[in-house]
């Protein structure tokens, strides 16, 4: 819905509006595949109540905020990061609720991009008498909530591409010595990030090469007896295996007990595969098929995967961390919305192959995929650089 916006913000607005951002902030990882709300309450210059969406089923953040009130509201201004919404779900509407409490003024940060509400929240709002002011602070609230916004406009899982490398890009020695390029806390910060993601995508040749658990840990040096994830949520693992060459002892394996684990593999499966197919699903693994990657015709179609994950799964965000190969695959279908480097100050050399991309056919500098460095920060000796893509 289209909505025209010549709104006034003050420096007490925008003030307001970031304590709404940073309350948000605090349901990161728990609220999908919902986005994350934070609201502020203010009467009379005085914050009044807050709240934030704390997990999916729950209260969202108006709602909270209204209950959590020290003093009566009417005559009271709310700050919400997100256009509140209009449909009944797992909880009621929060534009009914709203206006029970005869506020004087609705601050809204950013409409929210969900067909069922997409400027209906605020037109409900206006035509019940509220004076509704939005679009304050409206690029930070799309960042934060980057993985809503692009699976609820796309029903395709927002993909954040993982590489850790050394200072020159190389992923590994000549002799495919990977371990471990960056520092414990630069890993152990990685651990954190798995469980913000709805899934760890990786494929068949990291598996086989690494043998690798691909578990959030809450101890590097120890295997989780059990995976806790915010909110109940599942944890998946997804192996690319277009000929299914996953051993039956691989480390993937053998702790499929303890998180849900999906294989994808190409249709035209082998028959003597039939048998190995049975024991990975006794083994708490999904294994499907998928067609063949229509732009390199071979592996696999990646975007078909990409919308089973979501439609299936509902897994909104994909952590891919995985070998050059794959990581390419993704970058050339333009399925990469977000690039978490993790260099090392370590050199390495040409003599390596194992370079963070395969070969792009790439002849002038002007047809390089660029990005924009979002943050750059040290981890340890360590540099993080977190980037997008710059889109053509």
């Amino acid at each position: 819905m289209e909505l025209q916006n010549t709104n006034y913000f003050s420096k007490k607005d925008s003030c307001y509006m970031k304590s709404a951002i940073k309350l948000a902030e605090k349901g990161r990882g728990k609220t999908n595949p919902n986005p994350m709300v934070g609201t502020v309450i203010v009467k009379g210059n005085k914050v009044i109540s807050t709240g934030y969406h704390r997990q999916a089923g729950l209260p969202h953040a108006e709602i909270e905020a209204i209950k959590n009130s020290i003093e009566p509201l009417e005559n009271s201004t709310m700050y919400v990061t997100l256009e509140p919404c209009t449909f009944q779900g797992k909880t009621p509407p929060c534009t009914r609720e709203i206006i029970k409490y005869n506020f004087k003024e609705i601050v809204i940060g950013c409409i929210d991009p969900n067909p069922r509400v997409n400027g209906k929240g605020i037109k409900f709002l206006k035509d019940k008498g509220l004076k509704i002011r939005y679009g304050l602070l409206k690029d930070k609230i799309k960042v934060q909530n980057e993985v809503f916004f692009k699976q609820i406009k796309t029903g395709i899982p927002f993909v954040c591409c993982k590489i850790a490398s050394s200072i020159d890009g190389k992923l590994a020695t000549k002799s495919s010595d990977s371990r471990w390029i960056t520092s414990e806390k630069s890993r152990t910060g990685v651990q954190k990030i798995r469980r913000e993601y709805g899934c760890v995508l990786t494929g068949i040749n990291t598996v086989l090469n690494d043998n690798p658990y691909l578990l959030p840990r809450r101890n590097l040096n120890e295997l989780p007896k059990k995976i806790v994830m915010p909110s109940n949520r599942i944890f998946y693992r997804v192996i690319l295996d277009s000929k299914l060459k996953i051993k039956l002892n691989s480390n993937i394996v053998k702790s499929a007990g303890l998180t849900k684990t999906i294989i994808f593999t190409g249709k035209d499966t082998k028959p003597g595969s039939i048998e190995k197919i049975k024991k990975l699903k006794k083994c708490n693994i999904d294994v499907l098929k998928a067609g063949t990657d229509p732009v390199i015709k071979k592996g696999l179609d990646i975007l078909e995967i990409l919308k089973i994950l979501h439609s299936r799964y509902q897994i909104t965000s994909v952590l891919l961390e995985c070998g050059p190969l794959l990581a390419t695959s993704f970058l050339k279908r333009g399925l990469i919305d977000k690039f978490i480097f993790y260099l090392a100050p370590k050199i390495i050399g040409s003599d390596s192959s194992y370079s963070m991309f395969k070969q792009l056919g790439l002849e002038k500098l002007k047809d390089c995929m660029k990005l924009r460095f979002e943050n750059v920060k040290k981890s340890g000796n360590d540099i993080i650089i977190t980037a997008y893509p710059l889109k053509h």
